[in-house]
Parts: C-alpha cells; sequence; structure tokens
C-alpha cells in the first residue's frame, strides 16, 4: 500500500477558506436584501400593485431561504473539515503513544 500522508494544515486552511466564503456570500446577500426593502413599497396600493407587493415579498422570501440554507451547508462544511483534520490528528497521536508505548514494553 502507498504511504497516506495527509497535510493537516492544509484541511484547516480550506475550513477557514470555506467560513471566509460563508462570510461573503452573507454579507452579498445582505446586501442584496437591502436593495430589495427598498423597493418593497414601490408597488402602489391599488389591487395590482398590493399583488405585486405580494409576489416581490414571496420571491424574496424563498430567494432568502435558499441563500441561508447553502450558507449553514457552507459553515457546515467547514466544520466537518476541521473535525477530519482533528480527528485524523488525535489518531495519529494515538497511535505514535501506543507504539511508543509497546516500543517501551519490549526495551527498546
Amino acid at each position: 500500500m502507498a504511504d497516506l500522508d495527509l497535510d493537516l494544515e492544509s484541511f484547516r486552511r480550506a475550513a477557514d477558506e470555506f467560513d471566509a466564503a460563508k462570510e461573503e456570500v452573507q454579507a452579498l446577500l445582505d446586501q442584496f436584501t437591502g436593495t430589495l426593502a427598498q423597493f418593497a413599497d414601490a408597488f402602489g396600493g391599488d389591487e395590482i400593485g398590493m399583488l405585486v407587493g405580494m409576489a416581490h415579498d414571496a420571491c424574496t422570501e424563498v430567494l432568502n431561504e435558499c441563500f441561508t440554507t447553502n450558507i449553514e451547508e457552507i459553515a457546515d462544511y467547514a466544520e466537518a473539515i476541521r473535525d477530519m483534520a482533528d480527528g485524523h490528528e488525535a489518531a495519529d497521536n494515538e497511535n505514535a503513544q501506543l507504539f511508543n508505548q509497546l516500543l517501551t514494553e519490549l526495551g527498546g
């Protein structure tokens, strides 16, 4: 079997980059939502304007839910990558400790 060399710091950097992407997408969503809010009352108070306003609100809500779900998933990816790095590091440390203990017991 070929040697497997995992660069755990690369895992952690990737997780940090996912966090940065999440923050960037959240900022863009907040900016977009703020811009959309400016148009919320622009449809007028007549029956057609109210219907258009309701459609605007429904579309805005669906869009917000979609992006919020994606932002949460990006955060979950970052956490999973960090957990993977931590798990591999803990397993490596435990294995090293076991081998050192075995070596000591064998008189090495």
